[in-house]
């Protein structure tokens, strides 16, 4: 395309109306010399990597930079002397003309010309999301002329729809605020669960909103969550929320959101309906309480008549009530273990706290040695090594070197102990028994499911796998290759 073709710059600034200061716009000032002439805001115009496009009153295009190719896929020389509107999607035409029309008419602006996000026609068919911005050219005289930037926002427009699928796509009440906590977004899932629409809460404070309406505990933590996660912290807590028709316990946590210089931007409210889940929790301790109660009253009062039995009675009777005492000290037991396994999966919140390995497994092992003199324990050397556990630490070592040296067929029990703290913390606790059969180990060593015929005869493992899932850690069996087996305790480091 020659200097001469209609709307490109020429040389010498006489072209129509369309020289580089034109193509700058008024507000932009004139650079110092050597910088102020045509031929260098040519080549600005050339070389940057948005699209360029100028038009007449008509539509018509008299220029366009090489980057709309890259853009639109059409040469700049193509487009010379073409409509606009062939590069805008057909059902969009008539309101881009009608527009054009109204501003040459009236001077109104019916769009955004700082900045306006549209659809435009690449040269194979198909769209592309473009952010356009506008401006006139003021000192033109024998024609109005319009130039307009592009830059392909498809990357970004890509960004979004996965935000927005991830955003309404998921069964979590999720919203976004802005630092003081008015809401700017609200997920499918939350606002369908009020019966809202999106323009009914955007604005709101977020504690005002529907949702929290029913009880003032709600109100509260969700004033202190903004206060907390707009100063860089977080909150979490299960409250009671106002849906259309029903209510509904969530897990709630409020958190910040940082740009890539750290300030907070925005703050994320997310709630898991636990409903259904606080119900259960809710009926199991009452049929804890129920059956603990009842059981060991009952158990007592059977373990009194079958010791006065035990003492009164002679020959084969005595040995009935002797069978008697035995299984009703048996059933106590399984009583007290059930109720640990209880607490340990009620308990509505677990703290860990460093806790010394050492000392912990040393103790236990002492006991069992004591009680089981028959069997050996070996133990490793010392460790100084912090765990993050509790006061139920003891319990996992207890049991699992119970199970150890109580199953067991050989004339002589071994039980090794080994400690590694090169990483996360593990103890092996390696036997020459039998091996946990396969029924023992399902639901807690693998992943089957639990039925009336494969199930495990015991507590004791359940209740070490539901203490190590509360620290975060796990339980493993191994069946060595000869004989025995080997039981992995892995256990997460205290942070220092």
């Amino acid at each position: 395309m020659s200097d001469d073709e209609p709307g490109r710059p020429s040389e010498s600034g006489d072209g129509d109306g369309d020289t580089a200061d034109e193509l700058a716009g008024d507000e932009v000032a004139s650079p110092l010399e050597p910088h102020d002439n045509d031929g260098f805001f040519r080549r600005l115009v050339a070389n940057t990597s948005e699209g360029v496009l100028t038009i007449d009153e008509n539509s018509t295009i008299v220029f366009a930079n090489p980057a709309i190719e890259e853009l639109l896929g059409y040469a700049p020389e193509e487009l010379i002397g073409s409509s606009k509107l062939s590069l805008i999607p057909k059902r969009l035409r008539p309101a881009h003309a009608a527009g054009l029309e109204k501003y040459l008419r009236t001077g109104n602006k019916h769009i955004n010309w700082d900045g306006i996000e549209l659809p435009a026609l690449h040269k194979d068919g198909h769209e592309v999301p473009v952010l356009v911005s506008l401006r006139e050219h003021p000192d033109t005289a024998d024609k109005r002329l319009f130039t307009g930037l592009f830059r392909d926002i498809s990357e970004q427009k890509l960004r979004e729809r996965r935000f927005e699928a991830v955003f309404n796509n998921t069964y979590q009440f999720t919203s976004l605020l802005e630092p003081d906590g008015t809401l700017i977004e609200a997920n499918e899932t939350a606002l369908s669960f009020a019966g809202l629409e999106r323009d009914e809460i955007v604005g709101t404070p977020l504690w005002e909103a529907v949702w929290f309406q029913s009880n003032e505990r709600a109100q509260q933590i969700v004033q202190e969550g903004v206060k907390r996660a707009a100063n860089g912290g977080s909150i979490r807590d299960e409250i009671r929320v106002q849906g259309n028709d029903r209510t509904a316990i969530i897990d709630f946590s409020i958190r910040p959101v940082t740009d890539h210089h750290g300030d907070i931007r925005w703050l994320l409210p997310e709630g898991r309906d636990i409903t259904g889940l606080k119900n259960r929790e809710q009926h199991l301790q009452v049929l804890h309480r129920i059956l603990r109660h009842n059981l060991r009253n009952d158990l007592t009062v059977i373990g009194g008549f079958a010791e006065t039995l035990e003492r009164e009675l002679e020959g084969e009777h005595l040995e009935y009530a002797a069978h008697i005492v035995a299984t009703v000290e048996e059933l106590a037991e399984l009583n007290e273990r059930a109720k640990e396994l209880a607490d340990a999966t009620l308990q509505n919140e677990a703290t860990t706290r460093p806790v010394a390995l050492w000392p912990a497994l040393a103790a236990v092992a002492e006991d069992l040695q004591a009680a089981h003199p028959q069997s050996q324990l070996i133990l490793p050397d010392a460790v100084d090594t912090q765990v993050a556990a509790d006061d139920r630490l003891e319990t996992v070592f207890r049991e699992v070197l119970e199970n150890a040296l109580e199953h067991t067929d050989a004339p002589e029990p071994i039980v090794k102990l080994e400690v590694d703290d090169s990483g996360p913390v593990t103890v092996h606790v390696v036997d020459n028994g039998p091996g946990i059969p396969e029924t023992e180990q399902t639901g807690v060593f693998n992943e089957r499911p639990v039925t009336q015929v494969d199930h495990g005869s015991g507590l004791g493992l359940w209740l070490v796998e539901l203490i190590l899932e509360d620290y975060g850690g796990s339980l493993e069996y191994t069946a060595c290759a000869d004989h025995g087996g080997r039981v992995t305790i892995s256990l997460p480091r205290a942070s220092e």
